[in-house]
């Protein structure tokens, strides 16, 4: 089982810990192994000081967060490595993709990553000029399908949406789910929706292109949405992912 461990940065920019997500209660630092702390608008601060803090109590933890904005781990104890959800491997995502649906990834990077629990997937090559499907089964045996990809930005966005238009309209696919790791804010620079208002209005006026769409199935990493289960949008807590991961080992 993960601890969730909270933060606050006061007026000299010194963080604090806390038990509480309103953070009044100092953490208790006894006995803890696996440590949840998620970052606040990117800033990858309280990991370096975590680890720090933990260094000087000469106690050996795991911290997982869902998302790190930065490059390397460099600056984090060797006693306290860093876990993302990016890192989780061969982490299996099935349970919270419709059973019914088939999987279809967009590079060969996360099929071998993640296609091992998949009962089928298919084979998107942005190489080649036609942007057509390339697919290792026959797509038209299937009815539902859904796209996994790991960042769900303004360009996945416009391709997941090309993509379904097409399974819909040339292949007959009744239903195009997308999966995305990390969803990001804006659906558009040209609009100021963001990704949830947008799917919601899939019907009105100039957002009816969302139709193609059915549901997007998402997590909590970037802090853009809270954790939700609706019929178009559905919002996965992290720290139930790396508890299930961690039931795995």
């Amino acid at each position: 089982m993960i601890t969730r461990i909270y933060h606050k940065k006061d007026e000299q920019f010194n963080i604090e810990f806390f038990q509480d997500k309103e953070c009044r209660q100092a953490f208790n630092f006894e006995n803890v192994k696996n440590l949840y702390i998620e970052l606040k608008e990117g800033d990858c601060t309280p990991i370096f000081k975590l680890s720090t803090k933990l260094w000087s109590l000469s106690i050996k933890a795991n911290i997982f967060t869902p998302a790190w904005f930065l490059g390397l781990y460099d600056g984090i104890s060797s006693q306290t490595p860093l876990i993302t959800l990016n890192d989780l491997e061969n982490m299996d995502f099935s349970k919270y993709i419709p059973t019914d649906n088939a999987i279809l990834f967009l590079n060969e990077d996360d099929a071998d990553k993640y296609a091992d629990e998949c009962e089928a997937w298919f084979l998107y090559q942005k190489n080649l000029p036609t942007r057509e499907l390339n697919f290792q089964m026959d797509i038209r045996d299937y009815k539902k399908i859904t796209i996994f990809i790991e960042n769900y930005t303004e360009s996945e966005i416009k391709k997941t949406i090309d993509i379904a238009k097409k399974l819909k309209e040339k292949y007959g696919v009744e239903e195009v789910n997308v999966f995305a790791l990390h969803c990001f804010h804006h659906f558009y620079s040209t609009t100021a929706l963001s990704y949830k208002e947008a799917l919601m209005k899939k019907e009105e006026g100039g957002y009816s292109y969302m139709k193609f769409i059915n549901k997007l199935i998402t997590t909590n990493s970037t802090g853009t949405c809270e954790t939700q289960n609706e019929k178009r949008l559905q919002v996965i807590d992290c720290y139930d992912i790396f508890n299930d991961y961690l039931k795995r080992e």
